[in-house]
């Protein structure tokens, strides 16, 4: 092995030294044979546990896919559509949203007290701006009818005598004793 020469900064004018070695920090070829193999083997300790811990992954992700494309039976359905009844759209997103995020079972989160909170402060918020928006329709029993209209609906005549005097329209006839029922009767 050839020696190694120290870099050392001297004053002005003079020459760097040589370093010398000293026996201890000569290394014999022997030893370094020892620490190359010893780095082999650790290489190949490291490449072999790496390989194991891919193929344990790899098993694990084909068993995740499958777990995932299994068909619904049919009570999965039932559980699903009991979890999502009486609820509205906005809250069935948030059901499966919170689902998707946690892998929890919709009934179970269903249940969950932070489901319950964020469905009250929702519906709470909804009816608040229900209250707030402004009701343009008026259902028929709530509409008014126009004269014309009352006028059609009424079948009696005193009804409709009744509706023509209070708008003005009819006066009824004075009764005279002059007058003679030409008809029948007496």
């Amino acid at each position: 092995m050839s020696e190694e020469l120290e870099e050392v900064v001297t004053p002005e004018g003079e020459q760097p030294q040589e370093a010398e070695q000293t026996p201890e920090e000569v290394v014999t070829p022997e030893p370094e044979k020892d620490d190359k193999a010893d780095a082999l083997r650790q290489v190949t300790a490291r490449a072999k546990k790496a390989e194991a811990e891919a193929k344990a992954l790899k098993v694990e992700t084909e068993r995740l896919r499958n777990a995932s494309t299994k068909s619904l039976d049919v009570e999965d359905y039932i559980g699903i559509s009991a979890s999502l009844e009486g609820l509205d759209q906005r809250e069935k997103e948030y059901l499966a949203q919170q689902h998707k995020l946690t892998g929890k079972p919709l009934d179970e989160i269903r249940k969950d007290e932070d489901f319950g909170l964020w469905q009250s402060a929702y519906q709470a918020k909804r009816e608040k701006e229900l209250s707030l928006k402004p009701s343009g329709t008026q259902s028929d029993s709530e509409k008014p009818m126009s004269f014309a209209e009352k006028l059609k609906s009424t079948t009696s005549m005193v009804d409709k005598e009744k509706l023509l005097t209070d708008a003005g329209l009819y006066k009824s006839p004075r009764p005279r004793e002059d007058r003679v029922s030409l008809g029948r009767g007496k």
